[in-house]
């Protein structure tokens, strides 16, 4: 009886027979092609996935010729993109990562054994190594302890060094890289493909990891970083020095939801000090993925320019919300700093009962000045709540004393930054 489950001849495998990166591809390519809006219509091209999932055209196009090996968030990216629900999404991850484990397997020399002359433990014997075909010299290395491979490993060129790796089991292939140099284990890593860099870093002891990842470039270790599963991705930086991390922070390719729990994994000064100081536009979508209380906490602690700079770059509804968790005093100090469009878009782009909130907060010459800008029939409707309002705002405002109060809108930081950085959240 036909296996009714089975493909049609010159159709990919059903995804659960999904084994190698050559499988995967051409599920992946199927999936595309029944990609399609309606039966007229013709599948997304690469270029629509590319800006429907944020992942480079090259890299998908690599992914789709089975020439490289993808990342689990471009495979996780690509289904979505192509419309596939999300209960069935974990299917297409788990097949990226059969074919990751059997590529290793795939790779092991099956019919050259080892030589039956053993080098002898020479300076020459890397040499030697280097210019045997690659599966002896894997063979060969693989009957060795750990240590002692990995001093050949570290003589021979990254190019062969690497070829060998990729020849090797995983698990030797994990004890070479912790046997050596973290500086040589960076090295080999760069050599490799980034998806592969990247299963072996995670998966090596943390500490280990941890010790590469300090020798590899920042930027270099932001790509691979970005292509681990986030939790495993954090686990190797949590435990890194803060001047690494601070150096961490500043590289574009460091995904933005990794960033942020970087952020909040030392101290809030540290945040703080992070936000003032790296890119600004990087440093305001930070602020508008995480929670408005724990943004409104973070801008507590900036200088009020950099503040109202990350605001003004905030879309002006995320900005309201914001505004709207912070202290009233705060808030109203940063719709003065913004400039008068960015403030009026603020005011108008905000619910109504939140921009009441902000105008009530503000004084009368402040407030006068951004009603007569926002739209006629929504100012008159904000004056009708700016009343209530003023009594929400006097009920939020700090008790402190007048000298008090001064010093915290002088520094716009206090315990309430750090109170409200504290429950951190990614607001997805």
């Amino acid at each position: 009886m036909p296996d009714l489950h089975a493909a049609p001849a010159g159709q990919p495998p059903p995804i659960e027979g999904v084994h190698t990166v050559a499988e995967l591809a051409a599920a992946l390519n199927g999936l595309r092609r029944r990609a399609r809006p309606g039966p007229a219509d013709d599948p997304p091209t690469l270029r629509v996935l590319a800006e429907r999932t944020g992942v480079p055209l090259t890299t998908i196009s690599n992914a789709l010729s089975g020439r490289t090996l993808p990342g689990t968030r471009v495979v996780y990216e690509f289904a979505r993109a192509c419309g596939l629900p999300d209960d069935e999404l974990a299917q297409w991850t788990e097949a990226r990562q059969r074919a990751a484990d059997n590529r290793r397997v795939r790779r092991q020399p099956t019919v050259a054994p080892a030589p039956a002359v053993v080098p002898a433990p020479t300076a020459g014997t890397a040499a030697i190594l280097t210019a045997m075909p690659t599966t002896v010299a894997a063979s060969y290395l693989g009957t060795l302890a750990a240590a002692e491979a990995g001093r050949y490993l570290t003589a021979m060129t990254s190019a062969a060094a690497v070829d060998c790796l990729r020849a090797m089991p995983a698990y030797t292939v994990l004890a070479c890289l912790g046997a050596i140099e973290p500086a040589t284990a960076a090295r080999l890593l760069q050599a490799e493909e980034s998806v592969v860099a990247a299963d072996q870093l995670q998966s090596m002891p943390p500490a280990a990891g941890q010790a590469v990842l300090a020798a590899l470039p920042v930027a270099v270790a932001a790509r691979l970083l970005y292509e681990m599963p986030r939790a495993a991705a954090l686990t190797l930086v949590t435990g890194m020095p803060t001047e690494w991390k601070t150096s961490l922070m500043a590289e574009a390719a460091l995904p933005t939801a990794l960033a942020i729990e970087v952020l909040y994994s030392t101290s809030y000064s540290w945040a703080v000090a992070v936000l003032d100081t790296i890119d600004p536009v990087r440093a305001a979508k930070m602020i508008a993925s995480v929670a408005p209380d724990a943004a409104a906490g973070l801008l507590a602690g900036l200088r009020p320019e950099r503040a109202a700079g990350l605001l003004v770059r905030t879309p002006p509804e995320r900005a309201g919300l914001i505004l709207f968790e912070a202290d009233p005093q705060h808030a109203a100090m940063l719709l003065g700093v913004l400039p008068g469009t960015a403030a009026t878009a603020i005011v108008s782009a905000t619910a109504q009962a939140e921009a009441a909130f902000l105008l009530a907060a503000v004084g009368p010459d402040h407030r006068r000045q951004l009603l007569a800008d926002v739209e006629p029939h929504r100012a008159a409707a904000l004056r009708t709540m700016i009343p209530l309002a003023r009594v929400a705002v006097a009920q939020r405002r700090p008790t402190a004393g007048p000298a008090e109060d001064q010093a915290t809108a002088g520094s716009g930081a206090g315990s309430s930054g750090r109170s409200r950085i504290r429950r951190i959240g990614v607001d997805r």
